[in-house]
């Protein structure tokens, strides 16, 4: 019993979506099933256990479904969802919102950039790779959560993991959330004032989607007619470099974001035997090229199937077989 806050629900071994969601399951056999930050009305219903197994509403899940180890509860077992035990400690949230606007705040595995228009930079201190957000602090009991959400472009896909403030001092503070590896008590500390014209944007490529992985987004290019374009895009546009020897595969990936921007750019060259080789420049930088010009600048690769739905991020991977620097196949 109890209520528990949503951490993520795992989707492979090392992916995973964050949870803006919270499970509220009361003794007299009610729960209640909602959003943290008030965003959409919660469902209330009943539960109950019966023997070994649970039921949620109509949902019954058989023994070992449901398991809470560590105050984490997991529900589920293909893409289980992954909440951990809510503590209410009551905080200021004026006084919040007034320390973290304007300034950096640093863990040991976040750097946080609060912007005062609303939105927030994330950098990796290891890598300072950083991605661009919005940000606000939302109210749940007495308890205050940091919000972050949306993409460099709008605020409307998706959460970022949910932090709790716990305690809040004029250069320090500790949130309690998922750090990447656990959920974990961070401490932050204050960095520094944002500078007047510091303006919150990624340092590199970023998809617009915050669950997103190449191996769950790749493109369906097999398809008869997307394959047929393919082969005459390149048979069309490739002009074969006659060389003895310039045989085997080159695999090219990249990922294209629902705005159409391209990044995550992967060559990799195998030889007949499939061992790593290099190629003739000649040959990948055309390939690169067509890919680069032509291929990701494809609208109906973004397309979603509901055309009521959001535009899509997509991972693209294609393979070339070349003999003696000729293109013979194209394997999407």
């Amino acid at each position: 019993m109890g209520t528990w806050i949503g951490v993520h629900s795992e989707w492979d071994t090392d992916f995973t979506c964050p949870l803006a969601t919270y499970i509220q399951l009361d003794a007299d056999s009610t729960y209640h099933f909602g959003m943290v930050d008030g965003s959409a009305g919660k469902r209330t219903s009943t539960w109950a256990f019966h023997g070994e197994s649970m039921r949620l509403d109509t949902i019954r899940f058989a023994p070992g479904l449901v398991s809470i180890q560590n105050n984490l509860l997991r529900i589920g077992a293909n893409y289980p969802m992954v909440f951990r035990r809510f503590t209410d400690v009551a905080i200021d949230s004026i006084l919040v919102h007034k320390q973290l606007s304007g300034r950096v705040w640093q863990s040991d595995s976040l750097t946080i950039y609060f912007y005062t228009d609303g939105k927030v930079a994330l950098e990796n201190p290891a890598t300072k790779q950083r991605t661009a957000h919005y940000w606000q602090v939302k109210r749940f009991g007495q308890s205050i959560f940091l919000v972050i959400q949306g993409n460099q472009y709008t605020r409307d896909r998706g959460y970022k993991p949910l932090w709790q403030i716990v305690s809040l001092s004029p250069h320090q503070l500790q949130a309690t959330g998922w750090n990447g590896c656990a959920v974990a008590k961070e401490t932050f500390r204050l960095v520094r004032n944002l500078l007047p014209g510091e303006t919150c944007r990624p340092n590199g490529f970023q998809p617009c989607s915050n669950c997103f992985s190449s191996r769950w987004r790749e493109g369906s290019l097999s398809r008869s007619d997307k394959r047929y374009d393919l082969v005459h895009l390149f048979r069309k546009t490739y002009q074969p470099i006659s060389q003895p020897g310039e045989s085997g595969l080159i695999r090219i990936r990249f990922v294209v974001n629902c705005e159409g921007e391209q990044g995550l750019f992967e060559l990799r060259g195998f030889d007949e035997s499939y061992c790593p080789r290099m190629f003739n420049p000649q040959i990948t930088n055309q390939l690169v090229a067509i890919c680069r010009n032509q291929v990701a600048t494809d609208p109906s690769l973004r397309k979603p199937n509901n055309p009521d739905e959001w535009l899509l991020d997509v991972a693209v991977s294609l393979t070339f077989r070349l003999q003696d620097g000729r293109l013979t196949d194209i394997l999407p």
